[in-house]
């Protein structure tokens, strides 16, 4: 088995006793029948029944053949479901969200992804603002500055005239900047005499007053004076997410960026059995490497626990990406010096975290959006396994990712395979910011953007998310942006630097089986097959031959994990 040699034989073997006590109605095995089912096994591709035993697939194939198969294993006592002709596929893997985030937005954060100009959010502030005490901070997230027809980073002024009282931030949907007023700038001490921090910025006006936008680590300036559970009790908010997650065919997440605090959340709803989605927990960085010598890897029938989450650069909608060459739409800072994004963290502090996710066998994923940011980070993994080619263990077999991946030179695309590193990508990204790509970085640097294609080409591997609620959950949207590279309005006709279109079976399978395997599950989920769970999802259509167009509109009617029904549409 092609894993971590710790987790993977020894998870098989505790998954089977896991699920020896699965709830007793699952103990009946179900047999599934009349299915146009999608496998993505190579050596079985299509069938039409499924047998689900105890949380696994025993069988899968024709209805004769499972039958006989049956007959001979002496199966007597069955539930049957007729599945009527519906399109079966095997259960979603968002490979890079964030529970908490998307939950607090489910139960009431301020969510402004729907605003079409800095006055529609200047309004639903000022709506907040009038329910709630004066002094009471108003948190906010989803501002999109590129989708309003006046498109440059806001002002504070028009929202501290509006809101006065109270302080408030406000989050860039890309959460790599944020908007504050006055009054939580009052609150934060910051004034244009304030430096910015390493890897970030105060962004300054014509006067060298601050703007209200903070980018980056800049951030921390504001966030630090936000009362704890301002945005939601974690726990409320992984069990509203996890409901919006099933309900679009999400049978597991990755978790990208977690607390060790969240963890043990998650640990407790497992523990409790109100832990439906599968979940991969990517630590944060700063917390990582003393929980990982602590604790060790944690490997369990919900819950997996051996990834660390760490950040190279900002985002480029709010020019945080770190490039190789100057931003083509604001080539100098304030200062006239040349501008190419911010370094989060330097490259040094990526190497020797890498070499420590390779010493104590964990996986690494470095969030790495601009093409300087992508090539400092695979310079940092091949000297780190360089360097650890003695001192990790052998078995261990290293698969470090890199999110996001947004924007790569042509020398990179063919390093992720010759380093095994994985591109962890959300097709949605594309969709969103295609509108303005070329102008912020130039047509030639734009056609190393969302490089699906020439990654699978170069045998990458490539796991896809949407980083809800960055994006929408719905991984139908990824499904059709990663296959036309089109946004809604199926615009740009032909799409976005269409010679990086996918497959509708590449696609999906940077939904499943791609990433199954970046966290290493790929021997447990991913594919329907004989052995692994069953975890599937029922369409109302057939997304591998239906009109492109109509894949967004997708319904899920079921979703199946461990055989288990965790949604079904009314």
């Amino acid at each position: 088995m092609p894993t971590i040699p710790m987790l993977s034989r020894c998870a098989l073997v505790v998954l089977a006793v896991v699920l020896a006590l699965v709830p007793a109605c699952l103990a009946q095995p179900q047999l599934y029948v009349n299915g146009n089912i999608y496998t993505l096994d190579p050596e079985n591709p299509r069938a039409d029944t499924i047998l689900v035993e105890n949380g696994l697939i025993a069988s899968i194939g024709s209805r004769d053949a499972v039958r006989e198969e049956m007959r001979n294993q002496g199966f007597r006592v069955y539930e049957e479901v007729d599945l009527k002709g519906r399109t079966v596929i095997p259960g979603l893997i968002d490979a890079h969200g964030h529970m908490v985030g998307l939950g607090a937005i489910g139960l009431g954060l301020l969510d402004l992804r729907a605003s079409t100009s800095f006055e529609d959010v200047v309004n639903m502030v000022r709506d907040r603002a009038s329910r709630v005490p004066a002094g009471t901070w108003i948190v906010g997230r989803g501002w999109d500055n590129e989708s309003w027809a006046d498109n440059d980073l806001p002002h504070h002024n028009m929202l501290s005239e509006a809101v006065p009282d109270h302080p408030v931030w406000l989050s860039r949907v890309d959460g790599h900047a944020g908007l504050a007023n006055a009054k939580a700038m009052e609150v934060a001490g910051v004034s244009g005499s304030t430096p910015s921090p390493s890897g970030g910025e105060i962004l300054l006006d014509a006067l060298r007053e601050p703007t209200g936008v903070f980018v980056d680590t800049a951030e921390s300036l504001i966030g630090r004076h936000i009362p704890d559970g301002l945005t939601g009790d974690a726990r409320e908010c992984i069990l509203k997410a996890q409901e919006m997650c099933l309900a679009v065919g999400l049978t597991a997440v990755h978790d990208a960026g977690v607390s060790p605090e969240e963890v043990e959340i998650y640990r407790q709803l497992e523990a409790q059995g109100l832990l439906k989605i599968r979940v991969y927990a990517m630590l944060h960085g700063r917390a990582a490497a003393a929980y990982f010598e602590a604790n060790g890897i944690y490997d369990n029938f919900k819950l997996s626990v051996y990834a660390a989450k760490m950040y190279i650069d900002g985002a480029m909608g709010s020019r945080g990406a770190w490039m190789l060459e100057p931003y083509t739409d604001r080539p100098t800072d304030p200062e006239g010096r040349p501008y190419s994004g911010l370094a989060v963290n330097d490259p040094s502090a990526i190497e020797a975290s890498m070499v420590h996710a390779l010493n104590f066998a964990y996986q690494l994923c470095t969030h790495a959006i601009g093409d300087r940011g992508n090539r400092e980070v695979l310079d940092a993994y091949a000297r780190a396994l360089e360097a650890t080619k003695d001192s990790r263990p052998a078995s261990f077999v290293p698969r470090h990712r890199i999110e996001h991946a947004q924007l790569l030179h042509p020398d990179e695309i063919a390093r992720f395979a010759e380093l095994g590193m994985i591109a962890s990508m959300q097709p949605t990204h594309c969709t969103s910011d295609m509108r303005w790509v070329d102008a912020r970085v130039g047509t030639e640097r734009a056609k190393g953007a969302y490089a699906w294609a020439s990654l699978l080409k170069a045998d990458a591997r490539l796991a896809f998310g949407s980083d809800f609620p960055v994006e929408s959950e719905n991984p139908f949207l990824g499904l059709f942006a990663a296959v036309t590279r089109q946004n809604l309005d199926n615009q740009p006709e032909g799409g976005w630097h269409p010679e990086q279109r996918l497959t509708r079976e590449e696609a999906l399978r940077g939904f499943t089986i791609d990433a199954a395997y970046a966290a290493y599950w790929e021997d447990r989920a991913g594919t329907l097959e004989a052995g692994k769970l069953a975890d599937f999802v029922v369409l109302d259509r057939d997304v591998m031959t239906c009109d492109v167009q109509a894949i967004p509109g997708t319904k899920v009617l079921k979703t199946i994990s461990a055989g288990e029904v965790l949604y079904e549409a009314e």
